[in-house]
């Protein structure tokens, strides 16, 4: 008799450990999902909060973008790394802030990058950039391509 009960436990045990891993698994949002910065709106198309990257990224800006003539302003480059804000057009700044602004929107990037679920991205239809100095404001010019 324990002969076939022991076979008959084993056999019970092993079914009764599988199932669907799924319902385990709770969802752990990701670091788009749970952006935020300031007082911007949480808001995204194409990835989560991709937008919001976009106004922390211009409101940082600003503050590094006063200027007096267009020699004043240059194109700041940072890793967009899962987004593409930033690039396209990039954000203009004042040269002599141009590493601090750099570091502050790195950061910020990294961190709406973290770990992410989404890259966006796409074709930059502005052909053209060029930085002026408009309104004491470092900013930028430019052309688009054909569509």
């Amino acid at each position: 008799m324990a002969r076939i009960l022991l076979p008959l436990l084993l056999l019970l045990l092993m079914f009764a450990c599988s199932g669907p891993k799924e319902a385990t698994q709770p969802h752990v949002p990701s670091s788009q999902e749970t952006y935020e910065y300031g007082t911007c709106p949480k808001s995204g198309e194409d990835c989560p909060r991709e937008q919001t990257l976009a106004c922390a990224l211009k409101t940082i800006a600003s503050g590094y973008s006063r200027c007096s003539k267009h020699e004043d302003c240059v194109a700041a480059n940072v890793d967009a790394k899962c987004s593409d804000a930033g690039s396209c057009p990039p954000l203009y700044v004042n040269r002599e802030m141009k590493a601090a602004f750099e570091a502050e929107a790195q950061r910020e990037i990294d961190r709406y990058c973290e770990n992410s679920t989404c890259k966006s991205g796409g074709p930059c239809l502005i052909t053209w950039f060029g930085a002026r100095c408009a309104n004491s404001h470092c900013t930028w010019s430019g052309s688009l391509g054909a569509f």
